[in-house]
């Protein structure tokens, strides 16, 4: 018996028509792919039943013919009665039923035949119903898994400050949900607003072809996308990119401002559905369209701090301008506490957080009369009491900004020291805030490597010792170590920058005059 006759026989349908028939007294045969076998299990007959002789399959097999065309039972030999029942929609696979001869088991497999027959017709409507049933459980199931990856990606497009892992994120659910092999985003390699973003291919999955033809093959068909199209599904031969994965590929563009910025691409479908559906479609559609508005939120975001941290140099440079010895200091200082917070694990947003600080530490100053803040030599006992305002007057300017909370810290506590001698508050040890005690130790090596109007700068060696000597005192003695080890390379670039606009910005007045 061949596996498409076994998988036949081992169906629902003919286990119970097999047993309406072994109720009825008759004995049943399945054909299948032109051959007949026994349907029912020895044990399933009883005892007083005569079998039939072996021979009878072999008097069956060559009277199917004459069995499947009449209507009415026919005569096998003198002691056995035949009759076809079809399987519904099917002329040469079904049942064979038998009874053995006697005066009245015509009639009786007529009525048989047909009430069999109704058997089979009520068993192909319960299965198309359990089948409708099934293939609506199934849908509702992917229209929730649907539903859950769109509220998932819609809940990700507040993490605008991590555009790639989202992305990444996206890919990895659109494959997992849909069944794809792979997925993709690729990003136009001149869409240079999102750091980390451009010229990328976002891949998840098994990828069958080498990944770099594969995103030079999607950059190209970002540059020559057809905005008519709306959307693409490619047949293996059609583009390079298909012919590629050697599969069917739907590719759904990722719009902003009504230009294409990137694609949305999956394919090698796999499971009972291997062609793409419409349904994938229309999901990859609102991804795409997920992806477009987290794009412009992104770029908006990156805006709106270049512009934040412009305006704050901006006012920080205009600080350090009124000195020519401390032209950049703030702008340093921000560099040296974001190494600093990087060197001791802190995160990326709180290393950022930091920098912003270290730009804005000294804004207080604005509030110090220029005659004390510029004045040649050093300060008076009242001078210097002025200068200690700074701090307060600072963190007074920028408390009411939105979103700076974290940043005021470092703004109000960087005089501060570890032995609780510095101001404005005198707090001490792990009592002043973690930005404050970075930027203190950040401030005073830069002030320390600075020339000033009443010194000379020091000599590298002699300011990282001194840093190292205040540990415990004026300095978080976990902070020194970490500190001393930085690489000053971009630190002295960075000075000698300040230094060449300083002489510059001095130099301008002459040169006017002249």
């Amino acid at each position: 018996m061949d596996s498409n006759q076994s998988q036949f026989q081992a169906d629902e349908t003919c286990r119970i028509f097999a047993r309406r028939a072994t109720e009825l007294g008759l004995w049943v045969w399945v054909r299948n792919a032109e051959q007949i076998d026994l349907l029912q299990p020895q044990d399933s007959i009883p005892k007083e039943w005569s079998a039939p002789e072996p021979e009878l399959a072999d008097k069956l097999a060559s009277e199917l013919p004459n069995i499947t065309t009449s209507t009415h039972p026919i005569h096998i030999d003198k002691k056995w009665l035949a009759a076809w029942i079809p399987l519904i929609n099917s002329d040469s696979t079904g049942f064979v039923v038998a009874a053995p001869y006697e005066p009245e088991s015509t009639l009786l497999l007529t009525q048989a035949q047909r009430m069999l027959s109704w058997t089979l017709e009520d068993m192909d409507q319960i299965s198309q119903g359990e089948y409708a049933v099934n293939d609506l459980a199934d849908q509702l199931g992917q229209c929730y898994e649907n539903i859950t990856l769109l509220y998932d990606i819609g809940r990700s497009m507040r993490e605008v400050d991590t555009p790639r892992i989202v992305a990444e994120n996206i890919c990895d659910q659109i494959r997992l949900t849909q069944g794809f092999a792979w997925s993709a985003v690729c990003v136009d390699a001149s869409e240079r607003e999102i750091s980390g973003m451009a010229n990328n291919c976002l891949l998840t999955g098994e990828l069958p072809c080498d990944e770099h033809k594969f995103a030079k093959a999607a950059s190209q068909l970002i540059d020559q996308w057809d905005e008519a199209a709306g959307h693409k599904l490619l047949q293996v031969g059609e583009h390079e990119l298909s012919n590629l994965v050697d599969s069917e590929t739907m590719i759904e563009p990722v719009m902003r401002d009504g230009s294409v910025v990137g694609l949305v691409i999956a394919g090698g479908k796999t499971g009972d559905e291997s062609e793409a559906t419409s349904g994938d479609r229309q999901l990859l559609d609102a991804v795409a369209g997920f992806l477009g508005a987290l794009h412009e939120n992104t770029a908006r975001l990156i805006e709106q701090k270049e512009m934040f941290i412009g305006s704050l140099k901006a006012v920080s440079a205009a600080l350090d301008a009124k000195d020519r010895y401390t032209h950049g200091h703030s702008e340093r200082v921000a560099w040296l506490g974001s190494q600093l917070a990087k060197s001791i694990g802190l995160s990326d947003e709180q290393v950022e957080r930091i920098r912003i600080s270290g730009l804005v530490h000294d804004v207080g100053k604005i509030g110090v009369p220029e005659a004390v803040l510029c004045k040649t030599g050093r300060l008076t006992d009242e001078e210097f009491e002025q200068i200690k305002k700074h701090p307060r007057i600072g963190y007074n300017i920028l408390k009411d900004i939105p979103g700076m909370e974290d940043v005021l810290d470092g703004v109000l506590y960087h005089h501060e020291r570890w032995d609780g001698r510095g101001y404005p508050t005198n707090i001490a040890g792990e009592e002043i805030p973690i930005y404050g005690r970075i930027l203190a130790v950040a401030d005073t090596f830069d002030a320390m490597s600075s020339t000033r109007s009443y010194r000379k700068a020091m000599p590298r060696e002699k300011v990282l010792a001194e840093i190292l000597n205040c540990a415990g005192t004026q300095f978080d003695p976990t902070l020194t170590d970490p500190f001393v080890a930085i690489d000053f390379t971009e630190y002295d670039a960075m000075v000698a920058r300040h230094q060449g606009n300083a002489i510059d910005t001095q130099a301008e007045p002459a040169e006017r005059a002249a």
